[in-house]
């Protein structure tokens, strides 16, 4: 496999996808334990930011190199090579990936409801649209609240999205139109870190988080493209998409629940957000490692059928 890793030809393609592939895997977890570690140990609670040790910038620029290496997809995976022009649902890897993203999005949704209720959001709500409301943040105050309201709807309607997706019979029509509800979570996501004033705009977590979710907005639109027609995928770009998610998603994710439960970070909302990343990360590691499969499988066949002799009438 690793001799051809420079070999940019279609015979390598498979080979290369492989290799790539397996390295983002192994990178997302060791990225993801040693964030981990750097928040626990050196991350100053007080001051919301590292210490300034090596060890959170050694895994910053791992995470950096790790995402440099998933984009040589684009150079060393022959855009005329054989790749599946489909997404097989089959694998029980997929199938129980996207039932727990399902579960996840609904008891994110229910989260968010308890929230609104808790604090009696709804009154807040009414009185902060109304058309005589003047006050000190009155857009920002706004913005905030329809934020709110949009992540709420968006986490419900993603959560129906992936259940659909564990079923077999759904139209492709039908998942390509529904498919715009993750990104509309993942756009949500962002609009929650971002105007999160709380934080300060470099802090580490807010950074990271939104980039997580970027990925994802970007990975599920290319998923989206096989379900268009048969014109429309992008096989490369889906694998580079879901390589890049699974490293910041799962890295990310996983680092920033663990900053939150150890006491390091303080923000539910971020620790909301970073499971989300945490849940599409690891639908993208199950999803875009059936389509490695699928491409493999598919270069053996069509291996065959080229050495297959011609039959003599």
């Amino acid at each position: 496999m690793t001799k051809n890793i420079f070999d940019r030809s279609e015979g390598a393609a498979i080979n290369n996808m492989k290799l790539i592939f397996l390295a983002c895997s192994v990178f997302s977890a060791v990225d993801a334990l040693w964030r981990s570690i750097s928040f626990i140990t050196f991350f100053d609670s007080d001051v919301g930011y590292f210490d300034g040790s090596i060890m959170p910038t050694l895994s910053n620029c791992l995470l950096v190199i790790s995402c440099a290496f998933a984009l040589l997809g684009f150079i060393f995976i022959n855009k005329n090579a054989t790749l599946p022009k489909t997404l097989d649902s089959s694998p029980n890897s997929v199938f129980f990936a996207s039932i727990f993203a399902g579960f996840v999005m609904a008891v994110d949704f229910l989260y968010k409801i308890y929230v609104m209720i808790g604090e009696e959001r709804f009154e807040y709500y009414a009185f902060i649209f109304k058309k005589g409301f003047r006050g000190e943040n009155s857009y920002l105050l706004r913005a905030t609240a329809v934020i709110e309201i949009f992540g709420a709807l968006s986490a419900i309607l993603t959560a129906v999205w992936f259940f659909l997706r564990a079923s077999k019979n759904v139209k492709p029509v039908i998942v390509a139109i529904l498919g715009f509800f993750p990104v509309l979570r993942a756009l949500s996501g962002i609009a929650t870190v971002y105007f999160d004033m709380d934080v300060q705009m470099n802090h580490p977590s807010k950074l990271l988080l939104q980039f997580a979710l970027i990925s994802i907005m970007v990975y599920f639109l290319c998923e989206m493209r096989f379900f268009v027609s048969d014109k429309h995928p992008r096989p490369r770009r889906f694998f580079v998409s879901g390589c890049v998610a699974i490293l910041l998603g799962i890295a990310g994710g996983a680092s920033e629940m663990v900053g939150f439960f150890a006491g390091s970070t303080s923000k539910g909302t971020f620790c909301i957000e970073a499971f989300f990343c945490l849940t599409v990360g690891i639908y993208a590691l199950a999803r875009t490692s059936a389509f490695v499969k699928d491409a493999e499988s598919l270069t053996v066949v069509e291996a065959e059928d080229e050495a297959e002799p011609p039959e003599i009438s």
